[in-house]
């Protein structure tokens, strides 16, 4: 099948603004994952009920999509906390913590059929026209939603890592990250920045729910078709890292656009999920590489 320059252009555009969207979600999903320990998938739940708020308060109160931020962020903030420290107090290993986020998970996708009912509903018609309607950038089309997709995810990702790297807080994260023991022996107090980092993934989860509300239409099985390229771009963009987990979501996103001019679009989470299994492969590979080359300039160095 012959295909336009054109055309492939604008896959590969389209596949990069929803590789951002993707990356965002992916972003609290790698920082609890990464440092916590915790493959929270109830996190791809909170996202859901984000973007269910956000249609609700535009929908019945008429409020700007951006505005309705100012009460779900502070409100899963408060949440992401709660569901820590519920973990604490029951002293819930990374696996039965696990259980709990996939039993929520699967709980919330029924809870959200009741109250919304599981019917098709799309914020679109309440949006205004500058948000819907696309532009032309040379020769290809734009929409201002993926224009917010990019910047919330630049402004989530790029900010989580500038506190990671560049604060001290972040360093006491990443202390705690390699040996929390040690870690809390020289002052770094555990049980807050986990606290903080559970709340903090929550309330990215909101951010990532108003673009998905003004993106794409509702439905409560949005998490299940989500969670095979976030998961993927949390584990090739490396665990706690979101700058790398927004990177591998771009290029899957990217890559499976390409495939479906090609070939069956059903068939491009099979392309996602070879690519985990090629990386996966490779790393004992990898790892044995590191090692003969550590230990071929120990050896220089010593003679």
């Amino acid at each position: 099948m012959s295909v336009s320059t054109l055309a492939l252009a604008q896959t590969l555009l389209n596949g990069v603004f929803l590789g951002c969207l993707f990356g965002t979600i992916a972003l609290g999903l790698t920082m609890k994952w990464g440092h916590l320990g915790v493959p929270d998938f109830f996190h791809l739940s909170l996202t859901l009920l984000g973007a269910y708020l956000t249609y609700t308060l535009v929908t019945e109160q008429l409020w700007n999509p951006f505005l309705t931020l100012a009460v779900t962020v502070p409100t899963f903030f408060v949440l992401g906390v709660a569901v820590q420290w519920f973990f604490h107090l029951i002293k819930a290993e990374a696996f039965t913590s696990l259980l709990l986020t996939f039993a929520l998970f699967i709980v919330t996708e029924s809870v959200v059929s009741m109250i919304w009912s599981p019917d098709l509903l799309s914020l679109r018609p309440w949006l205004a026209d500058g948000l819907t309607q696309s532009t032309k950038v040379g020769s290809v089309s734009v929409a201002p939603i993926d224009l917010v997709a990019l910047a919330v995810a630049v402004i989530l990702v790029g900010g989580a890592a500038l506190a990671l790297h560049r604060t001290r807080w972040g360093r006491a994260v990443q202390a705690m990250r390699q040996d929390g023991a040690v870690a809390e022996t020289l002052g770094v107090q555990i049980l807050p920045i986990t606290l903080a980092i559970s709340g903090l993934a929550s309330a990215s989860a909101a951010a990532a729910g108003m673009v998905v509300a003004m993106k794409m239409p509702l439905s409560p099985g949005l998490p299940l078709h989500w969670i095979g390229i976030v998961v993927v771009a949390s584990l090739l963009g490396g665990l706690g890292r979101p700058l790398g987990a927004l990177l591998a979501a771009i290029v899957l996103m990217v890559v499976q656009n390409a495939w479906s001019l090609w070939f069956p679009p059903q068939w491009a989470p099979a392309v996602t999920f070879g690519l985990l299994f090629a990386f996966l492969a490779l790393q004992p590979l990898a790892r044995l590489a590191k090692e003969r080359l550590t230990s071929g300039v120990t050896r220089e160095s010593l003679a």
